[in-house]
């Protein structure tokens, strides 16, 4: 194989992400490691802790040669969504393999679940638990009875190979074993979860240095659990409070949610079967915490709650994820890239790789440039959460160019 792909978001970027790129590169040394990464927002429907430029150079720094952006309509999605459009991508980008993190490293017993996900009779017990007032995601655990999907990346993994069944028969797949809990909170080890470095740093940072404190200082607590190429770097941004105050995004989701009538809310994704009357009584809460504390239930887990306040906020409709699911990306924003990746830049795809932001509505579909108004957006938003005022500046997409990499060498995993 030529190149391996890995659907990512590096929300931040850790020792975790570093041992897949570089197991990935003693298995395969000479093909090219392409990230899928998701932007400004994540599949948690919020902000994610730092910028997509920041973390794109992270990702090159830490193993990879390339970064392209998952468009927001995608990594802000359901794990169904979020899969196929990346799947997609993959596909588009004629990308040989994917390797994913996962709890089961047994290739085989993923592709099975994967194929009766979509089997009637599994189907119908999907409806059947939903609306029973299940998640889609305990609705399939329930409908596929199997211990594989206890573990939080088997859902995602196997919307992988689902959507790869369906959209890209050749791909093929790399499991590599997780050894860490993924919603762990407390650093217990040197290979974190995601949850338990941004615990860290929201907790421990701010704009003041002095406030980089108490446990011997952030960056001393990073070294055991970020890359040496890496750490400094992010223990700089950090105290350059160039990362998200998420009590600020909550406010603003809290606002709009005031301020849009149950009729409006209606027309947003994921807004059905009434909710909207619910949503807009707690938006009367004190606050968004406590809104959403009223409105979770069974069906309406925090994680989907938290993708609905992320469609309000960035004005994504149900039309559009209709058309993003059936049409697929229409787009490749390139991130970053090092000198292994230069020459794969040239190549032609089934969908225009962008490194001009500004020229790029030009070569676009109607949706093509929608996706492209909504990532602008979303970069947007994410800024005026940051926590040091300077840098909640608009429209960087125009400003920034694709970052190379010269004679980078891999990082040492132990």
């Amino acid at each position: 194989m030529k190149t391996i792909g890995i659907i990512c978001e590096y929300n931040p970027f850790h020792n975790g992400h570093a041992h897949q790129l570089h197991t990935l590169a003693q298995l395969h040394p000479d093909a090219l490691r392409i990230c899928i990464m998701s932007g400004s927002f994540v599949q948690r429907g919020e902000p994610a802790i730092f910028s997509k430029f920041d973390r794109a150079r992270w990702a090159i720094l830490g193993g990879a040669d390339i970064v392209i952006e998952l468009p927001t309509l995608y990594s802000t999605g359901s794990a169904q969504l979020f899969g196929t459009g990346a799947i997609r991508m993959v596909k588009a980008l004629a990308i040989d393999a994917l390797s994913f993190g996962s709890e089961t490293a047994d290739l085989d017993a993923l592709v099975d679940i994967a194929k009766r996900m979509d089997c009637e009779s599994t189907q119908e017990q999907l409806r059947t638990y939903i609306k029973e007032g299940l998640s889609y995601g305990a609705a399939f655990r329930k409908a596929l009875d199997t211990e594989i999907l206890n573990t939080p990346n088997a859902l995602l993994g196997l919307e992988y190979i689902r959507a790869g069944l369906a959209y890209n028969a050749k791909l093929e797949y790399i499991p590599i074993l997780r050894t860490s809990n993924h919603h762990e909170e407390t650093l217990t080890d040197e290979l974190p979860s995601g949850t338990a470095l941004r615990q860290l740093i929201t907790s421990t940072g701010n704009l003041s240095s002095q406030c980089i404190t108490s446990t011997g200082n952030l960056s001393s607590q990073l070294q055991a659990t970020i890359p040496p190429s890496i750490a400094s770097d992010m223990t700089q941004v950090t105290e350059n409070g160039n990362y998200v105050n998420y009590n600020r995004y909550y406010d603003m989701v809290h606002s709009l949610s005031r301020r849009t009538t149950p009729k409006e809310l209606e027309k947003f994704g994921d807004f059905s079967e009434g909710i909207e009357h619910l949503w807009s009584k707690a938006a009367q809460q004190s606050s968004w915490t406590a809104a959403t504390e009223e409105i979770k239930s069974k069906r309406y887990t925090y994680a989907r709650l938290q993708r609905m306040g992320a469609y309000l906020t960035l004005g994504i409709t149900k039309d559009v994820l209709q058309s993003a699911m059936e049409e697929g990306p229409q787009y490749a924003r390139l991130l970053a890239f090092n000198d292994r990746g230069r020459q794969w830049l040239r190549n032609e795809y089934e969908i225009p790789l962008i490194q001009k932001w500004a020229k790029a509505p030009n070569e676009l579909s109607v949706l093509g440039q929608t996706m492209h108004h909504i990532d602008t957006l979303a970069t947007d938003i994410q800024a005026l959460c940051f926590h040091n005022e300077s840098n909640r500046i608009g429209h960087r997409d125009y400003t920034y160019t694709p970052v190379s990499y010269t004679h980078l060498t891999l990082p040492t995993i132990a």
